[in-house]
């Protein structure tokens, strides 16, 4: 009797621990098959296709695919805008190339339109198309330094491009490529052209000061009106001569010193740093032209690069 009852309770252990070994076995296979079907979900689908691939179907400048599978490269450059005729702008590279560009399809917004304009540095990018020519076909274009920046970058007064609406004696007034208008100072402008400078004339002006509302000084900060002030306007047709192309100023000798002199105009005093053998002979109230380079500014001196007696 013993051994039955013992027999009985052995059997029912049995068949208590592979009931449990069963149902432990099922819960890992489901587990199992759970983190197998989460590792699918989260891992990365492989379709063969190269980063570049990716970039260029997906839009992104690079380049892109024409309908043929070929790879069309975008190649960017960028330089000094040296013309604008409607939407080609033609730039000068750094090493002296000039390249033209049909901006139509660049996609820029009037707000960006504003600073792009001739004497502007700009970056550019068009596609490497085969037997492409000029104007190549800007994908975008963008300003990276507006007139003004970069002409203190290159040492120099700024010049505006356009054509005269308005002159008299006190201003003058230039339509820029953008159809902007801009008003000058015209008080001590220096005159260049072949024909008249009037309303209606191509024309380039060297300023003082700044086109742009932001930064101009006002009235209590210095002199003038705030406005920008006409150094030289030279109009189209004397653009290449070589009166255009120097920098002076005449007027009678204010101050005098052993290395510097200052001349008044009709608009501000000018100080120039000079070679001492430069100044021989020149007294103060002497009517005298300066030549000089750089920057001419009333607040700080200008260098001199030669000092003659007459206007």
């Amino acid at each position: 009797m013993k051994k039955k009852i013992f027999t009985v309770l052995m059997i029912t252990v049995l068949a208590l621990a592979m009931a449990a070994c069963g149902s432990s076995k099922k819960e890992e296979t489901e587990t199992a098959a759970e983190t197998e079907a989460v590792s699918e979900t989260e891992a990365p689908k492989d379709d063969g296709m190269t980063e570049e691939e990716a970039d260029a179907e997906g839009g992104s400048m690079g380049g892109m695919v024409t309908e043929d599978g070929e790879y069309i490269d975008e190649l960017y450059v960028d330089g000094q805008v040296s013309h604008i005729d409607g939407d080609v702008v033609t730039i000068v590279t750094p090493d002296g190339t000039s390249m033209s560009f049909d901006i139509s399809g660049a996609g820029m917004t009037p707000e960006e339109k504003i600073n792009l304009l001739e004497g502007a540095y700009v970056e550019t990018a068009y596609l490497d198309m085969p037997d492409a020519q000029q104007p190549y076909a800007s994908t975008y274009m963008i300003v990276l330094m507006n007139l003004e920046e970069q002409a203190d970058a290159m040492g120099v007064n700024p010049t505006l491009h356009g054509t005269i609406t308005y002159v008299d004696i006190n201003d003058i007034t230039l339509r820029d490529a953008n159809g902007n208008e801009v008003t000058f100072d015209n008080s001590m402008s220096r005159e260049v052209t072949f024909s008249s400078v009037a309303a209606g004339a191509e024309a380039q002006v060297t300023y003082m000061g700044s086109i742009y509302e932001e930064n101009q000084m006002s009235t209590d900060e210095g002199t003038g009106s705030g406005a920008p002030v006409a150094i030289k306007v030279v109009t189209e047709d004397a653009a290449n001569s070589e009166e255009a192309l120097a920098d002076y100023i005449s007027g009678p000798v204010s101050a005098i010193t052993e290395d510097s002199i200052t001349v008044d105009t009709s608009y501000a005093s000018f100080t120039f740093s000079a070679d001492p053998s430069m100044l021989e002979g020149i007294g103060q109230e002497d009517n005298v032209t300066v030549h000089y380079e750089g920057v001419l500014s009333d607040e700080r001196s200008t260098a001199a690069v030669s000092v003659s007696k007459g206007a």
